[in-house]
């Protein structure tokens, strides 16, 4: 099992990030959840809030609006309506 995962950010409009990371976090309808590599899938509503990434040291934010996350065991998919980076 590999330690990192593709983590990718769609909008209506463009492919806004897509990355392999080390973890994320993100705010989903019912809390705020984290994903590693090997995740079990599971697909759940978002909030608006901020999706935090790790990719070795570096720690990132990126700004989500409204959406959808589909986690699967080597990707997950944001489909958000907006997005900025922090």
């Amino acid at each position: 099992m590999a330690d990192t995962f593709l983590l990718e950010i769609v909008t209506p409009g463009r492919l806004f990030f897509a990355e392999q990371v080390d973890e994320m976090t993100a705010p989903g309808s019912e809390g705020e959840f984290g994903v590693l590599a090997g995740h079990t899938p599971f697909l759940t509503s978002l909030k608006p809030g901020s999706c935090i990434y790790k990719k070795g040291t570096d720690t990132k934010r990126i700004v989500i609006g409204p959406g959808y996350a589909e986690v699967g065991l080597e990707k997950v998919t944001i489909l958000t309506e907006s997005v900025s980076e922090e």
